[in-house]
């Protein structure tokens, strides 16, 4: 008995000493994405940056629940479950937000960006751009976007011959998100376009559903996807930038410092995950050569006029045609 009246007196007094020390009890968060619990995966990489930083930021007044892998369900899922208030954060592909809020498709527009080039840092850390879609999407659907940041460029990845013209598609069954931008832009290329959720994409390439995919180059080595895939086309068609958001009612409930704190966490790592992609993109390259996979770079210019329709149809879907112009306008700041 007096043993454990001295236990419950210590843990009480861990208690006060912690709440001294931080001014509150630390508020937990869970934050969800869909890759692998490895430093060599995107999500989880900026994840361990971000909650070092986050936690250095608040004095500790802040804790995090990783589920990774997509435990929290498809990204859909994971962020319908973020709207609602049942996983606070999340680190997720832009274009897999659109069914909540049209206007993260912006960045799922085809050839809107040059390559990993220098101009994406900044549109990627334009306050005003990141303010005008956090602040829409606020409104529209409860979520606040904390940062922008890169999960690679899409290019094209097949089990059955090498992509150097859009016609090379025809008859090709590609696996893309469920995006109307991303179907639109494989129909367009003369592609069939089957919409399958991440978690389901290896199964799918590997029983010959599909023949092909399109995703982020650290992405598919984190799927393993290049076991299940022959040839690779460098197009770079699409760059995947990933939101990191959070459900806006639970932001606005957090203390200043709190707020503050996370918004700066988010953003720099963010900065220090660009790097470190810009960097890894060769990296995973030569992972797939060695894997075995053939690469061709061919023309471009086929490719984007065949998608030019895609842009007219869905500028005003975006934001409308001077927020694209916005974008292309401060890629140029690149020296």
């Amino acid at each position: 008995m007096t043993k454990r009246i001295l236990l419950t007196t210590l843990i009480v007094l861990w208690g006060v000493f912690h709440l001294s020390q931080t001014g509150q009890a630390a508020t937990t968060l869970k934050f969800a994405h869909n890759m692998p619990p490895k430093m060599d995966a995107t999500y989880h990489r900026y994840f361990v940056k971000f909650e070092e930083l986050a936690k250095k930021y608040t004095n500790g007044q802040v804790e995090f629940r990783e589920f990774p892998s997509a435990q929290m369900g498809s990204d859909q899922q994971a962020a319908k479950k973020l709207q609602l208030g049942s996983v606070e954060m999340m680190a997720v592909a832009s274009n897999n937000l659109a069914q909540l809020y049209p206007g993260f498709d912006l960045f799922t527009l085809p050839f809107l960006f040059k390559g990993m080039t220098c101009g994406i840092e900044h549109v990627l850390v334009d306050d005003e751009l990141l303010n005008q879609i956090s602040q829409e999407a606020q409104k529209k659907a409860n979520i606040r976007v904390l940062a922008f940041a890169v999960g690679g460029m899409r290019n094209i990845m097949n089990s059955k011959h090498p992509i150097l013209k859009p016609s090379d598609l025809k008859g090709v069954r590609m696996r893309v998100a469920k995006n109307p931008i991303l179907l639109d832009t494989y129909k367009a290329l003369g592609a069939d376009a089957i919409g399958i959720a991440s978690a389901e994409t290896y199964g799918a390439l590997q029983t010959k559903v599909v023949d092909g995919h399109d995703g982020g180059s650290s992405w598919a080595y984190a799927q393993k996807l290049h076991e299940v895939q022959k040839f690779i086309s460098i197009t770079g068609h699409q760059l995947v930038v990933f939101s990191v958001i959070v459900n806006n009612k639970t932001f606005e409930g957090l203390p200043e410092n709190i707020q503050q704190g996370l918004s700066r966490a988010a953003r720099e790592a963010a900065k220090i995950n660009m790097a470190w992609l810009q960097d890894n993109e060769q990296r995973i390259y030569d992972a797939f050569k060695k894997a075995g996979l053939k690469f061709d770079e061919p023309n471009l210019e086929p490719f984007q006029s065949a998608v030019k329709p895609v842009w007219d149809k869905y500028a005003e879907r975006v934001g409308g045609w001077e927020r694209i112009k916005q974008v292309q306008e401060l890629q140029k700041q690149c020296n």
